[in-house]
């Protein structure tokens, strides 16, 4: 008999099992509907040397960045000094002009821009462009360091007189499009040249001139080459067909100090 109770005890867990209610599945999940996104209207072309400026021949938009807000590229009191210091001591001319912000689109603007007219050695920014004293500072700084040593091997075209930039700070997006990710420029991050002007001869124009065997080909190379020294982004001829007429340069900043020079 103590076997036959042995077992029964055994068997009793089993049973339990399965007889048990099975469980109930829940209501499916609810979905949330994808946002719309908004369209961002373009006002008119401010004139040349104002916030928004953008060169006709030059009406496109620059790099694959993501928007970054204004605020967090602000600065303080000190470090904006000490940039501003530095730019004066290479001897550019500029002015500090107020806060930019953009009622149509609120992740635009500068907080501490200048009005940035000439680097060293004279050479005129023209139109003067608008930007950070970030992005002037390494302007400034390229032109003086590689730009005007490589112009001096120009011996049929003098000194360096002018630079031509096609847009710095405008709100826009990648292309002109209506929507979509905010380009460098829409921070102060940016500037667009468009060619070098001298004191004699034709100026040198940003645009393809692979394997033209020409000083204005070397020139051209020497100074998009060490612009990727001063700036984060340099972009021009066969990076895209967006940039085949100009040099892009920004100042961005990604992780790991990475740098991209095309």
């Amino acid at each position: 008999m103590r076997w036959l109770a042995v077992l029964a005890l055994m068997a009793a867990p089993a049973v339990a099992q399965e007889t048990s209610a099975p469980t109930q599945a829940g209501p499916p999940p609810e979905t949330t509907p994808t946002p719309k996104i908004r369209p961002e209207g373009l006002g008119e072309m401010p004139e040349a040397g104002a916030p928004g400026y953008v060169a006709a021949e030059n009406d496109v938009d620059v790099v694959d960045s993501g928007p970054p807000i204004p605020d967090r590229l602000a600065v303080g009191d000190a470090e904006l000094d000490a940039c501003l210091a530095e730019l004066d001591a290479l001897g550019a001319n500029y002015e500090i002009i107020d806060p930019i912000a953009d009622a149509d689109d609120t992740a635009c603007g500068v907080h501490n821009p200048v009005r940035l007219t000439s680097v060293p050695g004279a050479v005129a920014l023209e139109p003067a462009g608008v930007m950070r004293c970030e992005t002037a500072l390494a302007f400034a700084g390229w032109v003086e360091q590689f730009v005007m040593p490589a112009a001096k091997h120009l011996d049929d075209r003098g000194s360096l007189d002018a630079i031509e930039q096609g847009s710095t700070y405008v709100c826009r997006r990648r292309n002109n499009s209506p929507d979509g990710k905010l380009s460098e420029h829409s921070f102060g991050n940016a500037v667009d040249v468009m060619a070098f002007r001298f004191a004699d001869g034709d100026p040198i124009r940003v645009q393809p001139r692979e394997r033209d065997g020409t000083m204005a080909e070397a020139f051209q190379d020497a100074v998009r080459s060490t612009a990727c020294l001063n700036f984060t982004t340099v972009l021009g001829p066969g990076s895209d067909e967006s940039h085949a007429d100009h040099l892009h340069l920004d100042v961005r900043k990604r992780r790991g100090e990475f740098r991209l020079c095309q």
